[in-house]
């Protein structure tokens, strides 16, 4: 874990209202493993923000820096998406867990909901460079807010969408396309990240074929590294922390039926759970 002073790279408004940010630190790029994230200090200091801001580590360039993607939520990410390109930003991290695999792993289902591509992309990337055969699903309201649909497409050995409307793909929900998919192609282990309830049916569906299923969690943050114990959530081996034990966990060792287990509105990334931290 590192805390650095570090520069925006680059700025991009990916659809309206979300944005990626890439960010130069050495330390955290040669240091961030798929499923990590960032805490940052948005705004300047006339904005007088008190809390952090947690972000998943969208992806990296290796020893040099690392993206982040993010929806405009509230006060703190309507400032952090005015910053300019060569502003520095206050950044602790990586913090948190990992997802994981094994070195033999063959084949992968990586499912995302809205903002839940963020922390898949990074995932994606390290696993093509080791020939893991990837099959991404990624849902979305329509065809205009489906993000990081030609990534994973380049990476992916067929790639499933599915839309609200039917603008582009299903129409209805990567859940829809569940059962048939894993019949399909059978895959090693699947890694989801999204709203609470996706990631419910998606842990239950994995649990019936035997699939071994990790889920990336969101919860409000205030420290990050799980001294305010803000970001609990239900496990089956008790209370754990999201911003520590997390934010990625095995699903079966989860208690979904408790509010606490992703118990805020989500579309897959961390930032869009902040809006209540916004009104610091």
């Amino acid at each position: 874990m590192f805390q650095v002073k570090a520069d925006i790279l680059s700025k991009e408004e990916v659809i309206p209202g979300v944005f990626s940010l890439t960010i130069v630190s050495p330390e955290i790029s040669r240091n961030a493993k798929p499923g990590q994230f960032v805490h940052i200090l948005c705004g300047s200091e006339n904005d007088n923000f008190v809390l952090r801001r947690p972000f998943s580590i969208h992806r990296v360039v290796p020893g040099r820096a690392f993206e982040i993607l993010f929806r405009v939520v509230g006060k703190g990410t309507e400032a952090l998406s005015r910053a300019k390109i060569h502003e520095s930003l206050d950044v602790i991290g990586p913090l948190g867990n990992s997802f994981t695999y094994s070195e033999k792993l063959e084949s992968a289902l990586l499912i995302a909901g809205g903002l839940g591509v963020a922390p898949l992309i990074f995932l994606a990337e390290e696993l093509a460079e080791r020939y893991v055969k990837l099959y991404p699903m990624i849902g979305a309201q329509e065809k205009a807010k489906l993000l990081c649909y030609i990534d994973f497409k380049r990476m992916g050995k067929k790639t499933y969408a599915a839309t609200e409307d039917g603008s582009i793909g299903h129409q209805g929900t990567v859940v829809d396309l569940l059962n048939r998919t894993i019949h399909q192609i059978r895959p090693q282990v699947i890694y989801a990240c999204g709203p609470k309830p996706m990631l419910r049916k998606i842990a239950e569906t994995a649990d019936e074929f035997g699939i071994d299923c990790q889920v990336s969690l969101e919860a409000k943050m205030a420290c990050g590294i799980g001294v305010c114990l803000g970001c609990a959530c239900v496990t089956k081996k008790g209370y754990k922390m999201v911003c520590k034990d997390g934010p990625v966990f095995n699903a079966r060792d989860l208690v979904w039926d408790q509010d606490e287990v992703g118990r805020l509105p989500s579309g897959g990334c961390m930032c869009e759970t902040q809006e209540t931290q916004d009104s610091d």
